[in-house]
């Protein structure tokens, strides 16, 4: 295809002539707006591997509320009925993706394999948040469960 053909095709407004007096040519405006926000660098998000979850979790909130996308953690998709606007869903399924990008590029290479399969952002929010959080308090209490046995032994000692 020319380049004549692809300009009929791709134009709708008629090149302005080169040749007509400059009262007569015109200036052909072309506004764009970009919506999109930047987002946030994830790599700057230290990888969850188990460890330190309460951070983890601190730093993936904060970048996610940033972009006014957090309601994908806490809501599951809205039910396709009449009730549901297409707005809402849409918005749901904005919000879902970057949260699920978001989380998954956050997670280590096995906790990857592990909430891949998951389709929901809340999914696997509330999933990390029952089994890491459940993790932490065990080891805390059974930190506490030793602090009065230390105790006990210093005192004998």
């Amino acid at each position: 295809m020319s380049n004549e053909d692809n300009s009929k095709n791709n134009s709708e407004v008629p090149p302005p002539k080169k040749d007509a007096p400059k009262d007569q040519q015109q200036t052909l405006v072309v506004l764009t707006i970009n919506y999109a926000k930047p987002f946030f660098d994830v790599s700057k998000i230290e990888i969850f591997t188990s460890q330190n979850f309460r951070r983890w979790q601190e730093r993936v909130s904060l970048t996610l509320n940033l972009h006014g996308v957090t309601s994908a953690l806490t809501n599951s998709k809205p039910p396709s009925t009449y009730t549901s606007t297409l707005k809402e869903v849409e918005t749901w399924n904005y919000a879902n993706k970057v949260c699920c990008s978001t989380i998954m590029n956050t997670l280590s290479n096995e906790l990857f394999d592990v909430y891949y399969l998951y389709k929901e952002a809340k999914e696997i929010w509330d999933s990390t948040v029952l089994k890491y959080t459940a993790e932490n308090t065990g080891q805390k209490l059974r930190h506490r469960q030793l602090l009065p046995l230390d105790n006990i032994r210093r005192e004998r000692h």
